[in-house]
């Protein structure tokens, strides 16, 4: 753990050391996902919701303060422009110190967590929501089906993995928790302001939650085990060779 401190910033592997919490996250972000799923396709209970609380974050969108808007408006960008700048740098900055590990963090579980979205909102195909902001925001971009929320799934993941790589470094205990308040609060931020502006329906933003979960206990877990077998087998060959 010193080693790791004093070369850069590094995965703590908590998640190799105790893979049974990327277990217990993954299985429950897909059972939660599956509830979710399972509620659309067959229009359960929690998608008669939607509508209702959609139509009063719109009344209350149209109705709100321009200052209000733009503050939401801003999750928009934190979850996307903002999420993208920061994860290549830090992409960059892994790849210049040669930390492979950290490297497929952000490549796999990061970025790769795009293509998992893609996938599943082509698969459910489910129409967003209706609203003038949305349509003001989208207007050049791409008609994507909003089941689950690619901002939400994203921000698990990567807001995440930046307090898994930061908390084990800080010592004091307030800085931890600012930490940890700081990356919980930029989640619920970008979800909140995707349903507020009326991009997403809660279940979108409660299903795109569960999945950036179930991939954050598997794509991690996964990653620290095969690096952490790899550096074993060269330690081996090394022995060997001696």
């Amino acid at each position: 753990m010193e080693k790791q401190k004093e070369n850069g910033l590094r995965s703590p592997e908590l998640l190799r050391k105790h893979p049974s919490i990327g277990i217990v996250m993954f299985i429950f972000g897909a059972l939660v996902f599956i509830i979710l799923a399972l509620n659309l396709v067959y229009n359960g209970p929690l998608i008669k919701w939607d509508l209702a609380l959609a139509e009063s974050f719109h009344d209350s969108a149209l109705k709100g303060s321009p200052l209000v808007v733009n503050i939401m408006i801003g999750g928009y960008y934190l979850g996307k422009e903002v999420l993208i700048a920061i994860s290549l740098f830090l992409f960059i900055y892994f790849l210049i110190k040669r930390f492979w590990r950290e490297v497929a963090m952000v490549a796999i579980g990061v970025w790769g967590s795009t293509l998992i979205f893609l996938s599943l909102c082509y698969t459910f195909v489910r129409e967003r929501p209706f609203n003038s902001f949305t349509e003001t925001i989208w207007s050049n971009g791409p008609d994507i089906p909003g089941f689950p929320s690619g901002h939400t799934l994203t921000a698990i993941i990567f807001f995440g993995l930046l307090a898994y790589l930061l908390v084990p470094r800080i010592k004091s205990r307030i800085e931890k928790a600012l930490v940890v308040f700081l990356a919980i609060f930029a989640v619920v931020y970008i979800g909140v302001s995707r349903l507020y502006l009326g991009d997403h329906y809660l279940t979108d933003i409660l299903a795109g939650y569960a999945v950036g979960i179930a991939w954050f206990g598997l794509s991690y877990t996964l990653i620290e085990r095969f690096f952490h077998k790899r550096e074993l087998k060269k330690e081996k060959n090394k022995s060997h060779e001696k």
